[in-house]
């Protein structure tokens, strides 16, 4: 029998049964027994989907496997009585965070496609609906050579910005990672390396159990890793979730008590009139302002998981205690500092984490300000945007000024006076001044969300670039200090030498450490600060950034400086060698060089003179100053 008429027949025979069940007239059976037709519905679903995948999931080998457990009953259960929430969410890229390898699912070109990096090959090739990866063998035996093996692709993680790909291994469940990523708007390869802001010459990982092991922290729902794990290493694992991707009930909890009260129609709709909380379900807009964030928390947080032996022991088998609506810090600790992925001064630096961020915020700590102050996780239903618009970040549509002024209402009558800029300039959006772009993530800024004003103390301390200079790129951290001082009575801090005479921009770019430059990389195409600093003195800091020893710098300095007018069609490949990158470098600064002209007056902050030339010896001056210490931004 074809799936679709097993699928109608199940449905049909389960309605049947529910009618002749009741022997009602029909209105009133379509009436009271309309949520169980429903779940008919859903019933049948489930069985095709089960014939299409023609083995049971508790019986696929190879990979995590995906099983209810523990109370949890997954989406598709939601659907038959919340179906505008579920579409919602089935068009965020939470729900496509993780999936199986479907030709649905996978966004990579992997039609003959040779990959290579570091002396080493991956032949990608697709068989049907499935994908395979041959290559060396990741499994390292003492005194034997590893020979080349084919893999099949199990899962997928990511579908925005990047996709990763998992393959099965000889381990259990184990997964290992091919070392490349695609890039979903350019649609192209590169390698995992490039991906992030991590040495060149770091040693390609097969990344074996990283899924396993790190992912399911955060990229699934409910997660019980099962590992044989033991000093040596990972020797193996039986690894579980209740569902591939972030789905309902990594939000509001396990489902199944909710269902089970719900199934009774009189039950739910004096729930419904009754206007109160549910108490079968977690809905973050019942819960005290720090639980409603902690739910975004479990997985946007940096913390130490397994500060304890008996917890690493716990989490390695059960997962995670933690529940929506309960403390997440009962089975973890929030991290503020020590090591790459944060400012010297404890702030996160790295994209994925805010509730670090947000912990620490005045908004927060005396406010009572939420995720959902600025986010919206469902669609409102009067939201005009198009869906994969409101999916990009999940904002509220009018989010924005807004979002501030609900409790600083008294700068919302004349904005002017407390911006000391325009109305209707960048220089007067509360986020751009209190929120700037400066944590990094999926090779771009991103908004901190460790909201404070603007300070040259705090940049001259740690590094971190300062709102104003983030729009005011070719303006000196000396002219910056002596507005806040004018306008907003700050301190002027002891200032000296380059920091007075050279653009911070130009700073951060040749002097600055690897996670700076991937900063001001990005923040150099970004449109309101090219729009306030006079953009045709950052194409010569681009094509430096293009020489740079890390290739995700790189690759963002190639992508911001396409959106120059005259450079669109330049290519750039961040796996060049080292004189072909210099080539591509002198090849920019060349065309600028017959495109510029002078103003009649030298720019020295920016590092151009009158004659529209770039002051080369200056150039040459601060890059022998720059920060080269190893830095490793880890998403």
């Amino acid at each position: 029998m074809p799936p679709l008429a097993f699928a109608l027949l199940v449905a049909v025979v389960l309605a049947a049964v529910v009618a002749g069940a009741w022997r009602w007239p029909h209105a009133r059976v379509l009436a009271t027994c309309g949520p169980l037709a429903m779940l008919a519905v859903v019933a049948a679903t489930t069985a095709l989907r089960s014939w299409n995948r023609g083995v049971a999931e508790t019986d696929v080998v190879g990979r995590p496997i995906e099983v209810a457990a523990d109370q949890y009953v997954s989406s598709s259960t939601c659907r038959a009585c919340h179906p505008r929430e579920h579409a919602t969410w089935h068009d965020s890229y939470h729900r496509s965070m993780t999936q199986r390898a479907t030709p649905s699912a996978v966004l990579a070109d992997w039609h003959g496609v040779q990959l290579s990096t570091q002396g080493k090959t991956w032949n990608l090739e697709r068989k049907g609906d499935e994908f395979w990866i041959e290559m060396v063998d990741p499994v390292v035996v003492p005194g034997i050579s590893p020979g080349r093996v084919r893999r099949k692709v199990a899962l997928t993680t990511g579908s925005h910005h990047m996709q990763v790909y998992w393959y099965e291994t000889t381990h259990g469940r184990v997964l290992g990672m091919l070392p490349f990523s695609w890039q979903v708007e350019e649609r192209r390869w590169i390698t995992r390396l490039d991906s992030f802001v991590q040495p060149t010459d770091d040693p390609v990982l097969d990344g074996l159990g990283a899924w396993n092991i790190i992912c399911t922290k955060c990229h699934v729902t409910h997660a019980r890793p099962r590992l044989d794990l033991d000093q040596t290493g990972l020797h193996g694992a039986d690894t579980a979730v209740a569902e591939f991707g972030i789905a309902c009930e990594a939000c509001h909890g396990p489902g199944e008590r909710h269902v089970a009260a719900h199934k009774n129609p009189a039950h739910r709709y004096a729930q419904r009139l009754g206007g109160g909380p549910d108490p079968t379900i977690v809905d973050p807009r019942d819960l005290p302002h720090d639980r409603a964030t902690m739910i975004c928390g479990q997985c946007h947080g940096q913390f130490d998981y397994l500060h304890t032996p008996a917890k690493s022991r716990e989490w390695s088998q059960r997962g995670f205690l933690y529940r929506p609506g309960g403390d997440v810090l009962q089975d973890r600790k929030l991290k503020t500092g020590g090591d790459d992925q944060f400012w010297s001064d404890g702030e996160i630096r790295v994209a994925g984490r805010e509730f670090n961020a947000l912990v620490g915020s005045s908004c927060y700590e005396r406010g009572k300000m939420t995720c959902s102050s600025c986010h919206a996780l469902h669609q409102a239903s009067g939201d005009a945007r198009p869906r994969a618009l409101w999916a990009a970040d999940q904002l509220q549509a009018d989010c924005g000024d807004r979002s501030c002024l609900q409790c600083h209402a008294e700068y919302g009558s004349d904005v002017s006076e407390h911006t000391h800029h325009r109305p209707d300039s960048e220089g007067s959006r509360c986020m751009n001044c209190h929120m700037p772009h400066t944590t990094y993530g999926l090779m771009k800024g991103v908004r901190t969300h460790r909201i404070r004003s603007p300070s040259v103390q705090a940049t001259l301390a740690t590094g971190r670039p300062n709102a104003c200079n983030q729009c005011h790129l070719g303006e000196t951290l000396a002219w910056t200090a002596s507005f806040l001082a004018k306008w907003y009575g700050n301190e002027t801090p002891p200032l000296s030498g380059d920091n007075t005479t050279i653009a911070a921009g130009v700073l951060w770019a040749l002097k600055g450490n690897a996670a700076q430059r991937a900063l001001v990389a990005w923040n150099l195409g970004w449109a309101p600060a090219r729009a306030t600093g006079g953009a045709d003195w950052m194409v010569p800091m681009l094509a430096e950034l293009l020489d740079d020893p890390y290739g995700s710098v790189r690759i963002i300095a190639g992508r911001s400086l396409t959106t120059f007018g005259g450079f669109t069609d330049v290519r750039y490949e961040p796996r060049a060698s080292a004189a072909e990158r210099t080539q591509l470098a002198q090849n920019v600064l060349a065309r600028w060089r017959a495109s510029s002209k002078g103003t009649g007056a030298a720019r020295p902050a920016v590092l151009v003179s009158a004659d529209g030339s770039l002051q080369v010896e200056e150039v040459r001056r601060l890059l022998t100053q720059r920060d080269l210490r190893v830095i490793r931004l880890v998403e």
